[in-house]
């Protein structure tokens, strides 16, 4: 399993034949009988993209997929600290396999759940009144969380489930806000999450901390509204960013306010939190 979650880049099941041949000292046709019995006891699966054949954890059992969250078709007795998010299978993007819905929970794991992310307020500007005791560290509750791009609505599920009060959920495409909506059912969280095909707007409030898995120029043109409703010492979660893109789209959120907290690299894409700075 390390071979498939440790590696770089997306693995070939001839890649992985030949690491895992390496690795136990076996034959690579051993190491494909392995393979196979991997894959038919649901542990791995195989996807394709761009025209290969790639190996991926299967998702058709639970998955514990960071310290806290498991993503899983069907409901189990996870002990704590292990929070499951149950995921009705579909089309719309966020099962889990792509690595970008990875490294968004990975972040959402660090800022809700994450021990020591609650840090003194950076970029107070000497020339006004500090802030507040209770405002000088990034707030410990998100009460309002959106999540922008929702697809299945996973990132959604995740924030409510790790302790957001509230999560507006929004996606464009009419199936993907059906299917979210599916699963905002199937985990019991229709008082907490509302899924809608709107446009993030003023219309609908501020929020404590906003996700978003898209891609680099929809992020980078989406910084002036996040800068008016993201609330003081707010969290961004972006990922959809490619690694040589990080940098471009950090320095673009510095103009507008926010401070990079934390970055990770999976599989040729990274993921970024930000948090925005006080302001009186």
């Amino acid at each position: 399993m390390e071979i498939v979650t440790e590696s770089e880049i997306r693995i070939t099941p001839r890649d992985f034949a030949r690491c895992l041949a390496k690795d136990a000292g076996i034959s690579t046709k051993e190491a494909k009988k392995v393979l196979k019995h991997l894959v038919d006891l649901n542990e791995l699966s195989y996807s394709y993209e761009l025209g290969a054949t790639q190996v991926e954890p299967s998702f058709a059992r639970p998955v514990r997929v960071t310290d806290h969250f498991v993503l899983s078709p069907w409901t189990t007795d996870q002990a704590p600290p292990l929070i499951e998010v149950l995921l009705l299978p579909g089309i719309s993007f966020g099962s889990g396999k792509h690595p970008t819905t990875r490294l968004c929970l990975e972040a959402i794991d660090l800022v809700l759940l994450g021990p020591g992310f609650q840090e003194p307020c950076p970029q107070v500007p000497a020339d006004v009144s500090p802030p507040a005791p209770s405002e000088r560290t990034c707030p410990r509750h998100y009460a309002r969380a959106a999540d922008v791009g929702t697809g299945s609505g996973v990132l959604a599920l995740a924030m409510v489930r790790a302790g957001c009060d509230f999560c507006l959920a929004l996606d464009t495409d009419l199936n993907s806000a059906s299917e979210a909506m599916q699963n905002v059912v199937l985990n019991g969280l229709e008082r907490q999450i509302e899924v809608t095909t709107d446009l993030l707007a003023p219309s609908h409030g501020t929020f404590d901390l906003i996700a978003a898995n898209l891609r680099f120029p929809t992020l980078k043109n989406l910084a002036p509204l996040f800068q008016t409703l993201l609330d003081n010492l707010g969290c961004l979660i972006f990922s959809g960013i490619k690694p040589y893109e990080l940098q471009g789209l950090t320095q673009h959120y510095s103009d507008h306010g926010f401070i990079p907290v934390w970055t990770k690299d999976e599989k040729e894409w990274s993921a970024l939190v930000l948090k925005k700075t006080w302001k009186p």
